[in-house]
């Protein structure tokens, strides 16, 4: 059967592992394909805030810094604890963020981060 996207949209990690296990581990499709299994496992590892956190801060950083929505995903997916990383993932924003910008992106994940 072929199959057809009919939508699609940029999400984070948290978001992806929750609409997963919505979709399709309470549905029972896919419990014994490996595929799944390992993406969910990846994703349990890997989520550093969960759903609605992660979709308010990625909201606030697009917001408040301007950030394209992928950027936020991505910042919000790896939350960087060090200026340096933070800078890493702002290189493909086309402007300079300041030091105080930084420095508030840092203090709003920092709250953030589940343990």
């Amino acid at each position: 059967m072929v199959k057809r996207i009919i939508n699609s949209e940029d999400v984070s990690m948290a978001e992806a592992l929750r609409i997963i296990e919505d979709k399709v581990v309470s549905a029972g499709v896919g419990s014994n394909d490996e595929i799944v299994n390992n993406t969910l496992d990846y994703l349990r590892k890997f989520s550093k805030v969960d759903p609605e956190r992660a979709k308010e801060l990625i909201s606030e950083l697009m917001k408040r810094f301007g950030l394209a929505k992928l950027t936020a995903i991505q910042i919000i997916n790896l939350m960087p604890q060090t200026s340096d990383e933070l800078r890493i993932l702002l290189g493909t924003e086309k402007r300079e963020f300041s030091d105080q910008d930084i420095e508030e992106m840092l203090n709003l994940l920092k709250g953030s981060k589940q343990s």
